[in-house]
């Protein structure tokens, strides 16, 4: 059992840890920090962008955002689109 395992578990135990164990536990959590933190990091697309890709008008992104098919995002006043969302969609996996 590693320390991750006694953590999520709901035992109460001492534990004493070596130092090469503490730095191997540090190690895998830095490293699934930075992994999701760029899982996080979204890019974002206008909306004449995403007409341009998709092939369709601007009126239709606002139908399709009004019906839930595509959501836009605000950021600032401006609607803008992620790009992980229109990935799905054009894989056939939109909502």
């Amino acid at each position: 059992m590693n320390i991750k395992d006694l953590m999520n578990s709901s035992a109460n135990v001492s534990v004493m840890v070596s130092l090469p164990d503490l730095r191997e536990f540090v190690s895998e959590m830095v490293a699934e920090a930075a992994a999701s933190k760029q899982e996080k990091e979204e890019t974002y697309l206008t909306k004449s962008e995403v007409a341009n890709l998709l092939g369709v008008s601007e009126n239709t992104l606002w139908r399709w955002d009004r019906d839930g098919y595509l959501h836009s995002v605000k950021v600032g006043r401006t609607p803008m689109y992620k790009q992980s969302d229109i990935n799905k969609l054009r894989e056939g996996k939109g909502e």
